[in-house]
């Protein structure tokens, strides 16, 4: 074959080959399917449209991604994009590629439970208590029952435990059972009273069903959703201990760089293995989605369970989407109810629109990823254009004013020293007129309209990201103070009061600034003084200074470890709770030895004569670090983590 010839054709393949690679179909859309998806897109022009939206974000936003749609108990629609594997320039299959599900195993967890009621096995309005041993029960702090329903809408009342999601070896893992008990955070709410999403409710939800079925989770997810749907390509096993082919075609998980581009992400382990370790592909995903689209669903025995389980079973108002039995109502018409996941190295969500028998799944191969797991369902399910709103008059609106001042994030851990990370991100509410918010954190900042009384919806921002963070927000006002805003998933916003009041919180931060710089200052100018002292032949200091000194340049320690607690908790998500503990130890033992070193010293300093600038400076730092250890303390820094 002579070259002339050969180029053209070598071209010709090049350009197969990278279509391959780029974009690996498995069904492409049934042109001979009738009608529209929600938002108006043509189910003969399904394809188009869903290629025309990935291409503009795939390697971008996340390096590949498998995208399936479903029919009733049909897939029409299903295709791969990008890479599972950038350095082997692996493509994304569908089929075979095996993504991290993460919180989206959480709906099968909701399944398992919504199985084992329709049995009479189980109830949602029970007390979890009759499930668990009394070492659980003595833990929780409300006498107010923790019921079913409350774990599936996150109102449990849990804080998040500062310990890790995710641990780097199989050696850390325990079974579901040990894993709970030992790291149960503080119910720090009343039940039903304020969503907090919380990983350790549902893998309670978990263990729930171990103890009713007799089985642990990983089999009866296996033996019961997983194998009767023909779900062979996914696992909920902890280590894929029932499935480790899967290992063989697992995509490796990316994060986006700053710089941009993509790194790997390490592998890792979820100890609460039912709220997030399932792993699977796109198109067996889509068989659950199937499942719960079909009216003789194989999950359950009567069509009406699989119905009421994707009914609202949850809002903290009638006008705000929230809650169906776990899974998340999503902005569309008709009713549409899903669940994301989000692990490192993988995002995810899907969706399912029962009036239409319509599901959608999108999973990628990168952390954190928005643009395509949220933006392909958008594309499916929301109008295009916007409904008219009914606009109710100005005298039936609540006045916005009371509701201006700053909010912090239900969400996080308040009972030890990771409390303090939450008022790093403050969030500020200002009257906008009479009826109307505007609410900024973290750089964003976007207007809300109020569209009925205490109900706001969001209007405009400069920045994309506004929307998803604050769609819509209810204000429940109780005696006339205000109790939350809730946007109705996963995670409240409440008013900051009392000693974590803004006053407060200024007070806070000044004595800390005085404290750390002082400590980390003292020891450089005592070091002068010294070097000073011993070039004039000065005597040696007496005994009270020592003392006072020794005082001093412990509290430095304590103030780097101090500095050094914080930084581990921002930035180490391997930090065990024994090393958490150890540091909390040594802020005991640094406290008491400065406590005792400044008490000596005040004791000496009675029988030694002494200048009374000497005696000023020893008073000064008394009371600077008595001030300082008891913010220390008021932030749960001597607070050992159960």
């Amino acid at each position: 074959m002579n070259t002339r010839m050969r180029n053209p054709i070598f071209g010709f393949l090049i350009s197969v080959l990278l279509l391959i690679v780029f974009s690996v179909p498995t069904y492409a859309a049934d042109t001979t399917y009738v009608g529209e998806t929600p938002s108006g897109i043509p189910y003969d022009r399904l394809e188009q449209e869903i290629d025309s939206y990935v291409n503009s974000h795939i390697g971008k936003s996340t390096p590949g991604a498998a995208i399936v749609v479903t029919k009733g108990d049909k897939v029409i629609f299903s295709k791969g994009y990008g890479y599972a594997n950038i350095e082997k320039k692996t493509a994304v299959d569908p089929a075979n590629t095996v993504f991290a599900y993460g919180s989206i195993n959480k709906a099968f967890v909701w399944t398992s439970v919504m199985q084992l009621v329709e049995a009479g096995k189980m109830k949602l309005d029970q007390d979890i208590r009759a499930y668990f041993p009394e070492e659980f029960a003595k833990k929780l702090r409300y006498d107010k029952p923790i019921t079913m329903l409350d774990i599936m809408s996150h109102t449990a009342g849990y804080e998040q435990h500062p310990l890790s999601t995710f641990t780097p070896s199989a050696e850390n893992l325990t079974s579901l059972e040990e894993t709970l008990l030992s790291s149960q955070p503080q119910q720090i709410y009343e039940p039903g009273k304020v969503i907090a999403y919380s990983n350790f409710a549902t893998a309670l939800a978990g263990l729930a069903v171990e103890k009713v079925s007799g089985e642990s989770f990983s089999d009866y997810e296996m033996n019961h959703i997983l194998r009767p749907l023909g779900m062979n390509r996914s696992s909920g096993h902890p280590m894929l201990g029932d499935h480790p082919d899967l290992q063989e075609t697992e995509a490796i998980g990316y994060a986006v760089k700053e710089e941009g581009g993509f790194e790997a992400r390490a592998h890792f382990y979820v100890p609460l293995y039912p709220a997030g370790a399932m792993e699977g592909t796109a198109e067996d995903l889509a068989r659950f989605v199937m499942a719960l689209n079909v009216p003789d669903s194989p999950l359950f025995t009567r069509p009406e369970t699989v119905q009421s389980m994707l009914s609202r079973s949850y809002t903290p108002n009638e006008e705000i989407l929230s809650n169906a039995h776990g899974f998340w109502e999503y902005r569309a018409e008709p009713h549409v109810v899903g669940h994301s996941g989000n692990v490192k190295g993988f995002s995810g969500n899907f969706a399912v629109v029962p009036d239409e028998q319509l599901g959608i799944v999108v999973l990628t191969n990168t952390e954190i990823e928005q643009k395509l797991t949220s933006g392909i369902i958008n594309l499916l399910v929301q109008y295009k254009t916007k409904a008219p709103e009914i606009k109710v008059p100005a005298a039936d609106l609540s006045p916005s004013g009371k509701l201006a001042g700053y909010y912090v994030q239900s969400g996080g851990t308040y009972t030890t020293y990771h409390e303090l990370i939450n008022y790093l991100g403050l969030i500020k509410v200002k009257a906008k007129g009479e009826h109307d918010l505007t609410l900024s954190v973290m750089g964003l900042s976007g207007v809300l309209k109020q569209i009925s009384p205490n109900v706001y919806k969001f209007d405009k921002s400069d920045d994309p990201r506004f929307e998803r963070l604050a769609p819509i927000l209810y204000a429940e006002i109780s005696n006339g103070q205000v109790v939350r805003l809730s946007k109705g998933i996963a995670t409240d916003i409440l008013p900051i009061k009392g000693s974590r009041s803004i006053p407060a919180l200024i007070c806070y931060l000044v004595l800390a600034a005085i404290a750390v710089l002082f400590f980390i200052l003292a020891p450089l100018v005592m070091s002068m003084r010294w070097l000073i002292r011993k070039r004039k032949g000065s005597p040696s200091a007496s005994a009270a200074h020592r003392l006072l000194t020794a005082a001093i340049v412990c509290g430095t320690i304590l103030t780097v470890h101090i500095l050094y607690l914080l930084a581990n908790a921002l930035i180490n998500e391997n930090v065990t709770v024994g090393q958490m503990n150890f540091g909390v130890a040594l802020n005991w033992v640094l406290a008491i030895l400065v406590g005792m070193l400044i008490a000596l010293s005040f004791v000496k300093g009675k029988h030694q004569p002494e200048s009374k600038w000497i005696k000023r400076v020893r008073i000064g730092v008394g009371v600077l670090y008595s001030g300082f250890a008891l913010l220390l303390a008021n932030w749960h820094f001597f607070h050992f983590i159960p």
